[in-house]
């Protein structure tokens, strides 16, 4: 029995801390071990008591005659690690610290917790906590927690790393009928984290689907390989609450700018096939659409009501997703013609007026589920004079229950439909309050098998190898102490990873200016050429169309000037001169690093309103192919880019996926790099160009990717 084993299925307990004292923690959990129907020992702990509930109580772990797989502890976290001495000498490999004070308490609570890491690791002992409220094994009946009451039996897992949701959530289970296999209080997790979790209960046939409340992660990168594993075999899906983020550091690249942690869990769930849902009611609704029917193929929905307001409100819902309802075909048009009244809403959603009976619901649902431009189906059921609710929640029933696309209802009522409910949830046919959660369920279980498909294809590709010039080039810098390089440099470097750059060269002089100006060929870009000014457009130190000699020497004397007035004291090391390349559109393509998360890599429009737009989308590296075109495919700019708009044509997206790759391999072997920001990739049609670009080094230089 491995020590996962032991934590979650003991075959023996000791409850440190257990006592007669019913408002304390270590009695209700004592009392809901044995009340639950645990078929295991238990051994009550406590140095004061003889016996408790008719249990022999012993005054030290030690003293225990049997061998224990699990301790849980619950009393005053200083004297925790004495404990684990204790159960390191008793051989005990599993514990619970329930036990409140640890580093959410202060940097005192911080060393406890870490001395309390430090002795499990050297006993071999893994443990939940500090900070928890214990767990639930529904399948031993071990209630191993202080909530009120045993939770219902299930095959959902539930990981809180809030305790108070955690005895709310399983609460408003019980009055939902809600069960689960396992409900782990996570805590802390100075030991046991989401990582492991999902690692153990993804190995679990007892368990169908996973969901999550997360307020941080603490090891991200054992997250995203235990959900790369679990995810394409079962659902993971996750409430992540902390979504807006207050003093956020000051970046120097646009990348840091835009990015907040938030984008960065989302685009890490992503990656990795987890669900990420808005809220908590959410979580429960997706266990109910993924557990009871197919996960939609595709995402083109139709909707049957029997009233045009929900019907409406469904299709309103379709728009926070980007898309509308399913497009009709001719042919399904003219079959619910001939089944239909005349005033029927002859498009999606379908209004099958408010004196439809089952037989009506019947036909449209038999035409809907053979039409193939239909991908699943949301119907809508309100309590009208004229409707029979149970009989037609046995149609629903007769006309899904052997179909390949998913059928979701709505319920829009209350005591009158209590009987139809029933009736539905009996026979697994999803049921929602609103036509809202209904298409929010679907779309969002569609984009569960999405992101999975993503999953499965995700060949991350090797560390390529470091180009020895680039290594020496960069390692020259950063022992010159410059970590923030020039566009000159950066378009070295991009150059060097197959990355086109647009003609660049630096002017020391007027007269050598003009010629290379002569050189490349007009119209020139002049810009400044200066570490210490990064952002050389709001410092008036670019200037564009420059196409005579006169214009040269002009906008040399200009930019000097203004780059001058803007820093007086910046560093100019001459002014740049480049090719003036003319695109249809702008995009950007920047990384930064984060000490949580380690590199990840931005794409999305570009130009000097990227902060203000923030059409961007997130990843790690490395990127592979799959998930490249997935960053530029779910940004607004894509649309445009692949079908071009006005007189603009469509950009060949290979290429823009191809420099996406390539950044990703740049970044991947060079970790000095911490931010890079490519703003404007200049694209038309197959041409792409790397107008401007900075990079800045680090003097440190370690992993930089929690994927690999």
């Amino acid at each position: 029995m491995n020590n996962f084993e032991k934590l979650f299925n003991p075959k023996s307990i000791a409850v440190i801390g257990a006592t007669d004292k019913k408002e304390k923690v270590g009695y209700a959990i004592f009392k809901n071990i044995i009340d639950g129907g645990f078929k295991g020992r238990v051994y009550p702990v406590n140095k004061r008591l003889k016996y408790l509930e008719g249990y022999k109580v012993y005054p030290s772990v030690l003293e225990i005659p049997d061998q224990i797989d699990l301790a849980i502890i619950a009393i005053p976290i200083v004297y925790v690690p004495q404990i684990f001495d204790q159960l390191g000498k008793k051989g005990v490999k599993a514990a619970v610290v329930v036990s409140a004070g640890g580093k959410e308490a202060g940097e005192e609570g911080r060393k406890i917790e870490q001395t309390i890491k430090q002795k499990a690791d050297s006993y071999g002992i893994r443990f939940l906590g500090p900070n928890c409220l214990g767990f639930t094994n529904t399948l031993i009946d071990l209630n191993a927690n202080f909530g009120l009451d045993k939770p219902l039996k299930g095959k959902t897992a539930f990981i809180s790393q809030s305790g108070a949701l955690f005895t709310a959530i399983m609460d408003w289970a019980l009055q939902e009928r809600i069960g689960f296999s396992y409900a782990v209080s996570i805590g802390n997790m100075a030991d046991v984290d989401f990582g492991d979790l999902i690692r153990y209960l993804g190995d679990k046939n007892e368990v169908e689907t996973i969901l999550i409340y997360m307020e941080s992660l603490s090891d991200p990168e054992k997250f995203a390989k235990a959900c790369r594993d679990v995810t394409i075999k079962k659902p993971v899906v996750i409430a992540k609450a902390g979504k807006s983020e207050t003093g956020q550091k000051a970046a120097v690249s646009h990348t840091g700018a835009i990015a907040g942690k938030d984008f960065l869990y989302t685009a890490l769930f992503k990656r990795v096939g987890a669900l990420r849902v808005e809220s908590v009611l959410q979580l429960f609704d997706m266990t109910e659409a993924l557990s009871k029917k197919p996960i939609p193929e595709g995402s083109r929905f139709a909707v049957v009501t029997n009233a045009g307001g929900p019907g409406v409100m469904a299709a309103d819902q379709f728009d926070r997703w980007h898309t509308q309802p399913a497009k009709l075909s001719k042919e399904t048009i003219e079959k619910l013609n001939r089944i239909l009244p005349p005033v029927w809403s002859h498009n999606n959603p379908v209004d099958i007026i408010g004196d439809a009976p089952p037989e009506r619901y019947m036909e449209t649902l038999d035409i809907l589920f053979d039409a193939p431009e239909v991908d699943g189906i949301i119907c809508i059921l309100t309590p009208q004079f004229m409707t029979k609710p149970f009989e037609s929640a046995q149609v629903f029933y007769e006309v899904s229950k052997d179909k390949k696309k998913p059928f979701y209802s709505v319920l829009l009522g209350g005591e009158k439909l209590q009987k139809a409910r029933r009736y539905l949830e009996e026979h697994d046919i999803p049921v929602f309050e609103t036509p809202e959660e209904a298409v929010d369920s679907m779309f969002m279980a569609w984009r569960y098998r999405y992101c999975t498909d993503l999953v499965r294809k995700d060949n991350i590709p090797p560390k390529p190898e470091r180009k020895a010039e680039i290594d020496e080039f960069i390692k020259s810098k950063i022992k010159q102490n410059q970590l923030l390089l020039t566009e000159l440099d950066v378009k070295k470097i991009l150059k060097a990873y197959s990355i086109p750059v647009n003609p660049t060269f630096n002017a020391k002089t007027k007269e050598e200016a003009v010629k290379i100006a002569q050189e490349i060929g007009y119209p020139v870009v002049m810009k400044i050429n200066s570490p210490d000014i990064l952002h050389k457009s709001d410092a008036g130190c670019v200037i564009l169309n420059v196409s005579n000699s006169r214009q040269v020497e002009e906008a040399y004397d200009t930019i000097t000037q203004n780059a001058r007035s803007y820093k007086k004291d910046a560093t100019i090391e001459g002014i740049i001169v480049e090719k003036q390349v003319k695109g249809d559109f702008e995009l950007i393509i920047g990384s930064s690093y984060d000490s949580l998360f380690s590199q990840y890599i931005m794409f999305g429009m570009g130009g000097t309103m990227v902060e203000f737009f923030k059409d961007v989308s997130f990843d790690f590296i490395p990127l592979s192919e799959s998930f490249a075109k997935e960053m530029v495919s779910s940004t607004k700019i894509y649309k445009i880019l692949k079908e071009g708009f006005r007189n603009k044509k469509p950009v060949e997206i290979k290429k823009v996926v191809n420099i996406l790759m390539n950044v990703s391999n740049l970044l991947q072997s060079h970790p000095e790099i911490k931010e890079l920001d490519i703003n404007p990739v200049v694209v038309k049609e197959n041409q792409v160009w790397a107008v401007d670009g900075r990079i800045k080094l680090s003097l440190e230089k370690g992993k930089n990717t929690i994927l690999v």
